[in-house]
């Protein structure tokens, strides 16, 4: 297929193949060698380049997504011949080794600099994290950000015209799978890449990105619907989300690295059905619906009897998930809690999604979820309706963690696991429960 996008500032256009990814593109049709091959699982960084100014793993992307799309490497940086303020500052720190990881670094930062011209070290180590370096240790790299006014002010991005290109309509996408069997629905994929990496396998993959009419969130008849298209990082800054579904925000803003939040999906989350994907258990707490179409036929299924199995769901080859219907928690205290054994790039070892509404230190009503704890999602909703209209008491909140621990290993079977997992659920439980 032909693809033509802007690079660099320039328009270019070239022909690609069958799920080509995008680090092959630059680096072999257009010999950009900045973007270098790591992991290629999209874990270390080293591929990164920006689309639409959003920092992506190349490796992990198909070269059809950037069609119409605005992509940026580090030659970007010194386009005019002369070093940007922020590749002066990361010479000047010091923070330039043996330089693998810096081009990747720089994007994320760029990034990250277009954002706030100040950010806060929070910020600036939030912003990296999806990039591994192995030789300076990171300090020099986030003063470097930190001081790049010293060496100059960040230039404006320049005005470019994109070229839009037409997408498929979802009707187009529902009827070429109603047409042909084996067809892989493909939206971030950062879990589908890696598998097809790993097994050596082709895919036959239907593209969904650019299909706008799912990428969205919206209010009707007191639900919200969130489309299967929208992404992590969309999640994470909707304020709809923020102010009614907290605990997706929040759950949503741990997943992967900031490269991964902006290529995957909720849906794709969903479809995967993992036992520690991150956003089912705030789904589970706003009891979610999951809308699944195709051709001729449209149904809403309780996503906690859509995902039947670890990793299987009960979608058919020629169904999509397009929606996922939430209720609103608007006035609750929602948290999520995420146990891993890192802080970014790592699945969670274990996750509690909770809303609470409370009077006085009496429950009103409770809503908890756990994750990466159980095969199958996991909502004590025994432990809830013993909970609500009670007060608040030392003695209750140890009864009802008692509750939650004892009906998980009903559900699961006293696994090896749990030996430290049961007394870190407890802590936070208690720790939840007493506000």
């Amino acid at each position: 297929m032909i693809i033509s996008f802007i690079l660099n500032g320039n328009n270019v256009e070239c022909e690609v193949d069958k799920n080509e990814r995008l680090i092959y593109t630059l680096r072999e049709r257009f010999s950009i060698k900045s973007v270098k091959e790591g992991c290629g699982i999209g874990e270390c960084g080293t591929c990164t380049v920006l689309i639409d100014n959003e920092p992506h793993y190349s490796c992990l992307t198909l070269s059809s997504k950037v069609n119409g799309c605005d992509v940026k490497t580090v030659e970007f940086l010194n386009a005019n011949g002369e070093l940007h303020p922020l590749q002066e500052a990361f010479i000047k720190e010091g923070a330039v080794q043996c330089g693998y990881c810096t081009p990747g670094m720089l994007l994320s930062a760029y990034s990250l600099l277009l954002k706030e011209k100040k950010p806060y070290i929070t910020k600036i180590k939030e912003a990296i994290s999806g990039n591994l370096c192995r030789c300076t240790g990171y300090k020099q790299i986030v003063e470097a950000i930190q001081k790049v006014e010293i060496y100059g002010i960040l230039d404006n991005i320049p005005s470019v015209e994109k070229k839009i290109q037409p997408h498929s309509s979802k009707e187009e996408i529902l009827k070429k799978l109603s047409e042909k069997k084996g067809l892989k629905i493909i939206a971030g994929g950062t879990d589908l890449l890696v598998k097809e990496r790993k097994e050596e396998k082709t895919h036959d993959f239907i593209e969904l990105w650019g299909l706008d009419e799912l990428n969205v969130v919206k209010e009707e008849n007191g639900k919200i619907i969130v489309g299967s298209t929208i992404t992590h990082a969309e999640l994470n800054r909707n304020e709809t989300i923020n102010k009614k579904a907290k605990s997706l925000a929040l759950a949503c803003g741990m997943i992967g690295s900031p490269q991964i939040r902006n290529m995957g999906t909720i849906g794709g989350n969903i479809i995967n059905a993992s036992p520690a994907a991150d956003s089912i258990p705030p789904l589970l707490i706003h009891d979610a619906l999951c809308v699944i179409e195709s051709k001729n036929t449209k149904r809403e299924v309780a996503l906690e009897d859509f995902v039947v199995a670890p990793y299987k769901t009960s979608i058919n080859e020629d169904e999509l998930l397009t929606y996922i219907k939430i209720t609103s928690l608007e006035g609750y205290r929602e948290g999520y809690e995420k146990v891993a054994k890192r802080a970014s790039l790592a699945i969670a070892r274990l996750s509690i999604a909770y809303a609470i509404k409370e009077d006085k230190d009496v429950f009103q009503d409770i809503r908890i979820s756990i994750g990466s704890c159980t095969p199958m999602p996991f909502r004590p909703k025994d432990v809830e309706n013993f909970l609500k209209g009670k007060k608040r008491q030392e003695a209750l909140i140890k009864e009802a963690v008692s509750m939650v621990l004892k009906g998980i290993v009903e559900k699961s079977g006293m696994r090896p696991s749990y030996k430290y997992k049961l007394p870190v659920l407890e802590g936070l439980l208690i720790k939840i429960l007493r506000g």
